[in-house]
């Protein structure tokens, strides 16, 4: 992979890479942070990425580890802004929906948010969080029955 392919594939995981850092963090700034921190940390090893295929899970699990540092380091804000204009197209119901699940506990919004904002498959959301397919598939099924139950 060379640079120009490098800026291509991670514009195209921008926008999902924050979603997944707003659940991961519940603050915009520090979702745009760890997005900015990403990129960098990405850009510095992305010739070590062996297979091109497998950018997006291998870029998310860079955010995962940043979030998590975010996390160590920060409490959680409760202003964000979306200087990405990620919500911008966003419909009214899917806001609320987004706000729903960031009020899930830190690995319920975290399996929803990889598997449906980040739009990776289970086995991806698996390979990204260093989980069995199987137990991810479980708690994404736990987490979407309880985010039902919030939004009843």
């Amino acid at each position: 992979m060379n640079e120009e392919e490098f800026r291509a594939e991670f514009a195209k995981a921008e926008k999902s890479l924050y979603l997944i850092a707003l659940g991961y963090l519940h603050g915009g700034e520090d979702a745009r942070d760890a997005v900015q921190e990403t990129a960098e940390a990405a850009f510095r090893s992305y010739k070590k990425l062996r297979n091109a295929q497998y950018f997006k899970t291998w870029i998310t699990r860079i955010l995962i580890n940043k979030c998590k540092d975010f996390l160590r380091s920060r409490r959680f804000t409760e202003e964000f802004t979306d200087e990405l204009g990620v919500f911008d197209a966003m419909p009214e119901e899917e806001i609320f929906l987004m706000d729903a699940v960031c009020r899930l506990g830190p690995g319920e919004a975290r399996l929803i948010t990889l598997r449906f904002y980040g739009g990776m498959t289970y086995e991806e959301t698996a390979g990204a969080l260093r989980l069995p397919v199987s137990t991810v598939k479980y708690r994404t099924r736990k987490a979407l029955e309880k985010l039902k139950e919030m939004l009843e």
